[in-house]
C-alpha cells in the first residue's frame, strides 16, 4: 500500500538501495531474495514509497547483509519514527519538499562542511543577520510570511544547538562576504562578533577566513554543503532557489570532498582567521 514518501522513508530507501548496490544486485535480484514477487515492491521501497515493517528489519538485516550494530540501530530509528510528524510540518506553506528533506538530513548528519559566498550558513547566523537575509533574498507575499520562516528558522537553530551529540561544522568564509553590509553597519558588526565568539569558544565550530589575496581558489564552481553521517553515505547538497539538489554518488562526493580540503588549504589557518575577523569587526565600529 502506498505511503507518504517522508524524509526519513527516503531515507531508508537509500540505504537499501546502497545495501543492494553493494552487494552488486538488480533490483529484481533483490526482491527475489528478499521474497518478493515483483521488483516494483524493491522500487517503491527505495523510492520511499513502500514501507518497511519493524518485524521486516531482521529478515532485511539477514538477506542485505547487514551486520553492524549501529547501522542496524539506524535502521530501526528510521522505522519507528517513519510516519511521524518532523517539526516543520508545522510551517506548512513555508517549508516545501526541498527544504523538508534539508532539515531531516542535517539533523541526523555528524558533521558538515560549507562553502558559500554569498551568505552565512543559518546555523552561523545572528537573529538579526538571519532577518536581513531573509527579507531581502526572497519575494516575499506578506510580511506574515517573513514572520514565519523567521520562526523556523529559529525553532531549527534552537534544535540543532541543543542537540546531542552536537554537530561538527567546518566552514571557509570569503573575505568578501564577511564584509558585506547585510542589514545595518550594527547588524553587520555584530554578526562578525558572533562569528569571533564561535572561534573562541566553541570547539564543535571550526572557522577559517579565505582572504581577498588568495585570489583564483578551489571555490569557485560556487556553493556546496557536505554532510557526514554515522552510518550511510556522505551527502553533497547544492541549494538553489527552488530547489536542493543532494548528491551521494562516491565518485562525485568525493570531489567536493577534495573541493573541500583545497579551500582548507587556500584558506587562512584559525588562528589568523580569528585576526582578520577581528580586524574586521573594528572597521565595522
Amino acid at each position: 500500500m502506498p505511503v507518504e514518501p517522508t524524509p526519513r522513508r527516503r531515507r531508508l530507501g537509500a540505504e537499501i538501495r546502497r545495501a543492494r548496490e553493494a552487494l552488486g544486485w538488480t533490483q529484481e535480484e533483490a526482491a527475489e531474495n528478499l521474497g518478493y514477487k515483483a521488483l516494483s515492491t524493491v522500487s517503491k521501497i527505495e523510492k520511499g514509497v513502500q514501507g518497511v515493517k519493524f518485524q521486516q528489519l531482521p529478515h532485511f538485516f539477514e538477506v542485505l547483509r547487514i551486520d553492524d550494530p549501529e547501522v542496524r540501530e539506524h535502521w530501526r530509528e528510521l522505522v519507528r519514527k517513519a510516519g511521524e510528524p518532523d517539526w516543520w510540518q508545522r510551517f506548512e506553506g513555508v517549508v516545501d519538499d526541498p527544504l523538508g528533506d534539508y532539515l531531516s538530513e542535517i539533523e541526523q548528519a555528524t558533521s558538515l562542511f560549507v562553502w558559500n559566498p554569498a551568505v552565512l550558513h543559518a546555523l552561523l547566523q545572528t537573529e538579526e543577520y538571519e532577518r536581513a537575509v531573509i527579507e531581502g533574498g526572497r519575494a516575499w507575499k506578506t510580511a506574515e510570511d517573513i514572520n514565519r520562516f523567521v520562526a523556523m528558522r529559529r525553532e531549527h537553530r534552537h534544535n540543532m544547538l541543543a542537540r546531542k551529540p552536537p554537530l561538527k561544522i567546518w566552514a571557509v568564509l570569503p573575505e568578501g562576504l564577511l564584509r558585506q553590509q547585510v542589514g545595518s553597519r550594527e547588524v553587520a558588526r555584530g554578526q562578525v562578533e558572533h562569528l569571533i565568539h564561535l572561534a573562541r569558544t566553541d570547539s564543535n565550530t571550526t572557522l577559517q577566513v579565505l582572504p581577498f589575496k588568495a585570489g583564483a581558489h578551489a571555490g569557485v564552481d560556487g556553493a556546496f554543503m557536505l554532510m557526514s553521517f554515522a552510518t550511510g553515505r556522505d551527502t553533497v547538497v547544492i541549494e538553489a532557489i527552488r530547489a536542493l539538489l543532494h548528491l551521494n554518488e562516491p565518485d562525485t562526493v568525493d570531489v567536493y570532498r577534495t573541493t573541500a580540503d583545497h579551500l582548507k588549504s587556500d584558506a587562512l589557518g584559525q588562528k589568523a582567521s580569528l585576526s582578520l575577523l577581528t580586524t574586521i569587526a573594528k572597521e565595522l565600529a
